[in-house]
């Protein structure tokens, strides 16, 4: 055996050796260590399509198309059947695109996932499920869905979107992506799409007086964030619940 192959051959069995020794262990740091030594550009995550930004420098008021920022941010992803953690991720709104970070060498490239291949994805504090064909208020819906709160009796997701308005000025042409998401209840089988404080207390009758007692008293969080005031109106209602049982 010449020295090219042993070294693969050591390479190999250190690597299956870790394998079975991870099994047993936390299985972020498996990963990111198998990340570095082995480089995520030769993983399967490197299967996309280059990205290229062509709205950059064309933004005004920082009303960007993705999502929380339009950095880079940290998270992870569960592609073709692979989790990745402590990925560079961005997440395009109004193409509904999860955009990931690599590194070949000294180049980094903005890689589009393949939308059929993603099962799920983290990015920062925020969880992302996938969603195939199913009926919100008799509307077929597919795409990806915030997992706000999630229970044994319901689940509040919010289906993030955002659309391009067009601003000339001078002779140049500028966007805003302004915010078009929408909130999902799941409750009794069934995924209902909340746009009013109706539409919470039709799902929730019996909670029907301290419903409308949290949109008096918390006025000013719903104005200011509006994101802020649905997770706390639920986590309020799945309170009361399971209190109540």
């Amino acid at each position: 055996m010449n020295k090219v192959n042993k070294i693969n051959s050591t390479i190999i069995l250190l690597c299956l050796h870790l394998f079975v020794f991870g099994q047993m262990q936390n299985e972020n740091p498996r990963y990111e260590w198998y990340d570095k030594v082995i480089g995520k550009e030769h993983t399967g995550l490197y299967n996309g399509k280059q990205y290229i930004d062509f709205d950059r420098n064309k933004i005004l008021d920082n009303k960007h198309a993705f999502f929380n920022s339009d950095a880079v941010l940290r998270g992870s992803v569960n592609y073709d059947g692979q989790t990745y953690y402590n990925v560079g991720i961005k997440y395009n709104l109004e193409i509904q695109n999860l955009l990931v970070t690599l590194k070949s060498g000294s180049v980094a490239s903005i890689l589009q996932l393949i939308y059929d291949k993603i099962d799920e994805f983290t990015i920062e504090d925020s969880s992302f499920i996938k969603i195939e064909n199913l009926l919100v208020d008799g509307i077929t819906t597919s795409g990806f869905v915030e997992v706000l709160l999630e229970n044994s009796s319901f689940s509040l997701l919010k289906q993030h979107k955002k659309r391009r308005r067009e601003y000339i000025k001078g002779q140049q042409l500028y966007y805003k992506f302004l915010d078009k998401s929408r909130y999902i209840l799941f409750i009794n089988s069934t995924y209902i799409h909340i746009k009013s404080k109706g539409d919470v207390i039709k799902a929730f009758p019996d909670y029907k007086k301290e419903i409308k007692l949290f949109y008096d008293n918390y006025k000013s969080i719903k104005e200011s964030n509006y994101n802020a005031f649905m997770k706390q109106l639920f986590k309020q209602i799945s309170h009361s619940s399971s209190s109540s049982k």
